[in-house]
């Protein structure tokens, strides 16, 4: 395959020519965009935040305010709140503008790498991966999302055009800039950290194979002058930090629980695992173990799966592999929500992602990515080093971590231009009927296409349970019972067992007083989680209400087990031992059953109160009394009967003090009180032969 050679060109035409590439590229990345937009805006979360979108948001406003974003050490890192602060700040938080400056954002993406390409490579180069980036349909809905990639790849092209201009014409200036282009990046997301090292050592090889190169005390100043910007710009984040936690949190604390969740033998499941009742308890388990700063937490989580690896590196080894294939697979891997479903809001989307035999449009992107590599190396294209650079470091920490489509389109702009350099030196040796020269790269690339769309899974048109979930709790907050609950049911066709799910469903039957559903719901719960508290909880409260008090009796003594002092679980369990006495009293002595009777039409009325405590003194009950007589003293009627019965089911239960109290005060109310008076008399006898010495 012959190497391509553009044909030069005065400056005025080449200047004429970029223009003209860029009114191209600005029309066709600005109307994609735009028209996406207008389609997408119909989709039922467009109005909505959940999951990282939900954290960022929230961080957001109270940024705006002028408020702490988080009272800990950011568990993200902070720059992309910051960036939605700036914007709500300024326009209020409007969600529609927030996608719309993103989608500018986009555009000026393609512009970069348009410049990218043509310091690499040359213009016919970056032309091509510019508009292929520009209708790159993954990209395009993550610009639409509340989310950071566009963001992440803004500073990355910048990065990457600085990083040229300080290897072509070394400065302390270039150098700066390099250093706080990558500190920014850092910020947003923290897997380009490796670059601090990678690109002082790719910059001190390239300068050694150039004549007129600095020295090495200029090049030890340069990569200090690096270091400082890459400082400068981390140091306040780290200083705030410290500042809210007393602890050393370089930029956020979720690398060790996301190192955790992406090592281990059950990878699968650990990465599936959403906000909710097993991510809570995965979060708690440093908790309960006495670690409750978010550094030690993390620190937690990162030795656990250093272990997890130290035990088993043959497993660690396939998993490696595992996640290589699915970093090369054409599929896109959701995180937060799976990109597929939202086709059906976007005729455009759906023809720029999609999955039939061919997993469109990673699937091909990358095999003419490796097919663009594989011809740079070989002919020793000048440029190619540094958006290898960047590829390598960031496909080792995805392998580090987890693979996903979100995190994947960190290295996009430098595999568009591996692939576009790929497919046009592949169109020239056919174009010029090379076809000898042409079978290597031709088999390469099947094999490549082969490879990563093998097994690449149907598409979707159902959202996640977690995102109807999350859609539900939203219009839930709004007062939108209706349509939440239509979407929870949505979720639990997917999942039927779904505790978040089922749990909301139960509360909205509550409210509905379709007690039986809600029972079934929460019954649920129970299948997946046997000793889930609240499930236990609400279907006590549910027996209570049907009168099923020894179904009532047993969940709370199932919460017991597990809480032994949950306040609402002890009150349960004392008021539904209660009600079953008064159905026993009820049941076995028609005096306590008449007054019941009459208490429900009048359920207030204090002299029936006092005549239910009297019946229960009467029959044996003195615990029953306690409650209906304390009502009656409670309403303040002067019923010095009421403190009599009430002292004598004290005197029953063992409170002779609390007796002695309660007849006093019904003489103080009636001082003829016989029965009060003679009742006083025992508790002095009995006080006395308490008193009295024994031989």
């Amino acid at each position: 395959m012959g190497k391509h050679t553009p044909k030069t060109a005065s400056a005025p035409s080449k200047r004429r020519a970029v223009l003209v590439h860029l009114l191209i590229l600005l029309a066709v990345s600005l109307v994609v965009r735009l028209v996406y937009l207008q389609q997408i805006s119909s989709n039922p979360f467009f109005h909505y935040t959940i999951v990282d979108a939900q954290t960022y948001d929230e961080m957001a406003v109270r940024i705006a305010a002028g408020q702490e974003p988080v009272p800990v050490p950011f568990f993200q890192p902070p720059l992309y709140p910051y960036f939605l602060g700036l914007l709500y700040a300024l326009f209020g938080r409007d969600l529609y503008l927030v996608r719309l400056v993103q989608m500018a954002m986009g555009a000026a993406n393609v512009w970069l790498l348009y410049l990218l390409g043509g310091r690499l490579f040359d213009r016919r180069v970056g032309m091509a991966a510019a508009l292929a980036f520009s209708l790159y349909g993954t990209m395009l809905f993550y610009e639409g999302e509340i989310l950071a990639p566009v963001l992440v790849v803004f500073l990355n092209l910048l990065l990457a055009l600085a990083v040229i201009a300080a290897l072509e014409k070394p400065s302390l200036p270039r150098a700066l800039a390099c250093g706080v282009l990558l500190g920014l990046s850092a910020l947003a997301m923290s897997v380009v950290l490796p670059l601090a090292l990678v690109i002082p050592l790719y910059a001190w090889r390239q300068w050694r194979k150039k004549t007129g190169r600095p020295g090495p005390w200029r090049r030890l100043a340069l990569a200090s002058v690096f270091a400082a910007g890459l400082l400068l710009v981390i140091a306040p984040v780290t200083w705030r930090n410290w500042r809210i936690g007393r602890e050393f949190v370089p930029i956020s604390t979720n690398a060790g629980i996301n190192f955790y969740l992406s090592n281990g033998k059950d990878y699968e499941r650990k990465v599936a695992i959403r906000p909710g009742y097993e991510w809570d308890e995965l979060l708690n388990e440093p908790i309960r173990l006495g670690i409750h700063k978010a550094g030690g937490q993390s620190a937690y989580f990162m030795n656990k799966a250093l272990g997890l690896i130290a035990a088993d590196p043959a497993g660690y080894t396939r998993l490696l592999l595992r996640k290589l294939n699915l970093l090369a697979n054409g599929n896109e891997i959701m995180r937060d929500q799976d990109i597929y479903p939202f086709r059906q809001y976007s005729p455009l989307l759906s023809l720029l992602v999609w999955k039939k035999g061919l997993a469109f449009p990673f699937g091909l992107l990358l095999p003419l990515a490796l097919l663009g590599m594989a011809l740079a190396l070989r002919r020793r294209v000048p440029g190619v080093g540094l958006p290898l650079v960047f590829v390598l470091v960031h496909a080792a920490v995805l392998l580090a971590f987890f693979v996903t489509s979100r995190y994947r389109l960190n290295v996009l702009p430098f595999l568009a231009l591996f692939a576009a350099y790929g497919t046009l030196g592949l169109w020239d040796v056919l174009r010029q009927r090379r076809w000898l020269q042409a079978i290597l790269p031709l088999a390469g690339l099947s094999a490549l296409l082969l490879f990563c769309n093998w097994r690449v899974g149907p598409m979707s048109r159902d959202f996640s349970v977690d995102s109807y979930y999350n859609l539900a709790t939203k219009l839930l907050k709004e007062g939108d019972t209706e349509r939440a609950k239509g979407w929870l049911l949505k979720a639990s066709e997917l999942d039927p067992l779904n505790p978040e799910v089922n749990g909301n469903l139960g509360v909205i039957y509550e409210q509905e007083k379709q007690a039986q559903e809600a029972k079934k719901c929460y019954l649920r719960i129970l299948e997946r989680y046997p000793d889930d508290v609240q499930a236990h909880l609400h279907l006590a409260d549910l027996c209570l209400r049907l009168g099923e008090l020894e179904k009532a009796g047993q969940h709370y003594e199932q919460v017991l087990r597990v809480e032994p002092e949950n306040e609402s679980a002890l009150r349960g369990a004392q008021f539904a031992r209660g009600l079953g006495r008064q159905r026993d009293a009820a049941a076995r002595f028609p005096l306590v059953r008449g007054i019941l009777e009459q208490l429900g039409a009048k359920p207030d009325d204090p002299a029936l109160l006092n005549d239910l405590g009297a019946a229960y003194v009467t029959i044996g009950y003195p615990d029953m009394a306690i409650e209906p007589l304390r009502l009656v003293i409670a309403a303040k009627r002067f019923l010095p009967s009421a403190h009599n019965n009430l002292g004598i089911a004290l005197l029953q239960l063992g409170d002779r003090e609390g007796a002695k109290r309660e007849f006093l005060a019904a003489l103080a109310l009636d001082a003829n009180d016989a029965n009060a008076r003679r009742n006083l008399v025992i508790v002095q006898q009995l006080e006395k032969e308490n008193h009295a010495p024994r031989q």
